[in-house]
């Protein structure tokens, strides 16, 4: 996968799809742990640790392209409330991370950040990790769900998107002029296909950057049994969640439940 996404790898596209911005440096939460990940090229990315109840699943995040880790800090909360503890962790260039992001580090880096984390959390007692993707985070989550899937114990995908071309041209890469090809991108939608692991996928009906479509597609596409899409009414990409409020804390804490 990394391999074929060097296509993507060009300024015009990189510049395009991902915002990095550094980390304010404030302190963690009480009880947080930063964690470094080393990943190839000597570069290490950072991670935040949010422990939840003992023997409870560890949600495993992956953020969109203008987020960091310092964002979820507040989430850390509502997951705890679920049983659940919260594990983001910032690509290259965000955060304190390490290096420039381009697409093919992003899934690369994704491999070794999971061989890490449970490695990490197999001295506390191997919890179950929860891969959970929002909108450019789909990417590497859905590929961890379907290339590594007997290592996660279920997929949550919010905002995330089915197709790359469509998304590129949206955010203005000039696919036609890199001679740019859906084979080149994430492929998500396929990707999907080999997912057998409890899937919930989140998107809000107003999304205006990546269509309740993309959800449709990609929820048609999953390989597994247990699958469930919650449609957030009245909310768009960036306020699903404020908009989702009990409907969405409910469909993740019924998931959560179930593992």
């Amino acid at each position: 996968m990394a391999a074929r996404l060097e296509r993507l790898d060009q300024p015009e596209v990189a510049e395009r799809i991902f915002f990095p911005r550094p980390d304010p440096r404030d302190p963690g939460p009480p009880g947080s742990i930063d964690l470094t990940i080393p990943v190839d090229g000597g570069v290490s990315l950072h991670a935040r640790f949010h422990p939840g109840p003992s023997g409870g699943p560890v949600v495993l995040l992956f953020h969109g392209n203008g987020e960091i880790v310092a964002d979820y800090d507040d989430f850390a909360g509502p997951y705890r409330e679920l049983g659940a503890s919260l594990l983001p962790v910032d690509y290259r260039g965000y955060g304190r991370s390490g290096g420039s992001p381009t697409p093919s580090s992003l899934m690369r880096d994704a491999d070794a950040v999971l061989t890490f984390v449970r490695g990490w959390l197999a001295e506390r007692g191997s919890p179950r990790v929860v891969l959970f993707g929002r909108s450019l985070g789909s990417a590497p989550a859905i590929h961890l769900a379907a290339t590594r899937g007997d290592e996660a114990a279920a997929l949550i995908v919010e905002s995330g998107f089915a197709l790359t071309l469509p998304l590129l041209r949206l955010v203005g890469v000039p696919v036609a002029r890199l001679g740019l090809t859906e084979a080149d991108g994430f492929d998500n939608r396929e990707a999907m296909r080999r997912v057998t692991m409890p899937t919930l996928l989140l998107h809000a009906d107003e999304d205006d950057i990546i269509p309740l479509e993309d959800a449709r597609l990609n929820v048609a596409a999953c390989g597994a049994q247990d699958k469930r899409l919650v449609i957030i009414s009245g909310a768009g990409h960036n306020s699903i969640m404020a908009y989702g409020g009990r409907t969405y804390w409910e469909a993740i804490g019924e998931l959560l439940g179930r593992l």
